[in-house]
């Protein structure tokens, strides 16, 4: 088995300085790190901080590797994750990166002890994901599409979701739609695209002004939708959002403002999160099917992990599927929607939050 030693002594710097590296920290100049981590990739090192409690658990410890905790979303998949791990019989550890690079979130798989690893962390870049390979961890993604030798993923059909909506939303009579944007990552760019191909299909101008951005969060889209308007942005005939969250501050800010929903102002949103049936309006939404994701990737990892079937993991995509509840109606119905122009045309509503 390869040591830190082995990799100093190759590398001909002292074991803290290939410590320093591993850890990214300490003052280790760019030539010597290079240095080292080639050596690491050659002699397939694999650092492990707690080697001992971590050696012997590893045999019935599953890892799941996120990026965030917060949201419904993320409460959702988890569950669904551990309760496989318990009838399963496996351990589950969470960790959680927080603006980690690459290298770092590297280091905290392999150093981990985890005999599979489930992984939802968009920085975790290629290269890292072939060297994590070649130590023959298995591993089920459920941000991007891949598969190879013990590698699976398991994704939803972001696409697909968005355009039932925007087509429903279309369907309904509505021209100017506007979209609340979530962080870049490749959910929100699918959902994105999706939206700017109906607009385009159907002949709807997307606006600038129109597209917002809101980082998955309630809190960021009541905000934003509050500044958009008392600045005296236009309102549009309606508003797709990347997530329920977002949806629920969206619809929370227009109706303090005076803003009928969906009277005047039709929002969807994308996920059916278990709260959007509450919102008042109830929120149309599109159903991601997360459950059934956290679900299959456990389930698919655990196949690899126990060497049945085929070394090759699978690609997944599911399905997903619209939800029409409250929160949109037809525009020909709602003569008013689209037609409450700037801000200050809310009268004592404005004049009070000014």
């Amino acid at each position: 088995m390869v040591t830190i030693k082995d990799v100093a002594k190759e590398a001909g710097v002292a074991i803290s300085t290939v410590s320093n590296v591993i850890n990214n920290v300490g003052n280790v100049s760019e030539e010597t790190k290079k240095r080292v981590l080639a050596v690491v990739e050659e002699l397939n090192y694999v650092p492990n901080f707690n080697a001992r409690s971590l050696k012997a658990n590893k045999k019935n410890t599953v890892g799941l590797f996120l990026s965030s905790i917060q949201g419904d979303y993320y409460r959702v998949l988890t569950q669904a994750i551990h309760l496989q791990c318990k009838l399963a019989g496996f351990m589950l550890n969470i960790y959680v990166s927080n603006e980690n690079t690459s290298e770092e979130i590297y280091g905290m798989i392999v150093s981990s002890g985890v005999e599979g690893a489930i992984i939802m962390n968009e920085c975790l870049e290629s290269e890292h994901i072939q060297r994590i390979a070649r130590t023959g961890l298995p591993m089920v993604f459920l941000e991007r599409e891949c598969h190879g030798e013990k590698i699976a993923s398991v994704t939803i059909d972001n696409y697909r979701g968005t355009e039932l909506a925007m087509e429903y939303l279309v369907g309904q009579g509505h021209r100017r739609i506007g979209y609340i944007h979530g962080v870049e990552c490749r959910d929100n760019c699918e959902r994105f695209r999706a939206y700017r191909d109906v607009m385009a299909r159907y002949d709807r101008k997307v606006e600038h002004e129109l597209l917002l951005h809101a980082e998955f969060e309630e809190i960021r889209a009541y905000e934003e939708i509050r500044k958009f308007v008392i600045q005296g942005g236009r309102v549009p005939d309606a508003f797709f959002c990347a997530n329920d969250e977002m949806a629920g501050g969206c619809m929370r800010a227009l109706t303090e403002l005076g803003i009928c929903v969906p009277g005047q102002v039709s929002v969807a949103g994308f996920d059916n999160i278990n709260l959007g049936q509450y919102f008042n309006p109830a929120l149309t939404t599109v159903e991601s099917p997360v459950e059934e994701q956290g679900t299959k990737g456990a389930l698919e990892l655990f196949r690899m992990m126990r060497k049945e079937g085929e070394p090759e993991g699978k690609s997944i995509k599911l399905a997903t599927s619209l939800i029409v509840r409250d929160s949109c109606s037809a525009r020909e119905k709602n003569p008013t929607a689209g037609k409450m122009g700037k801000a200050k045309e809310f009268g004592s509503v404005y004049a009070e939050l000014k």
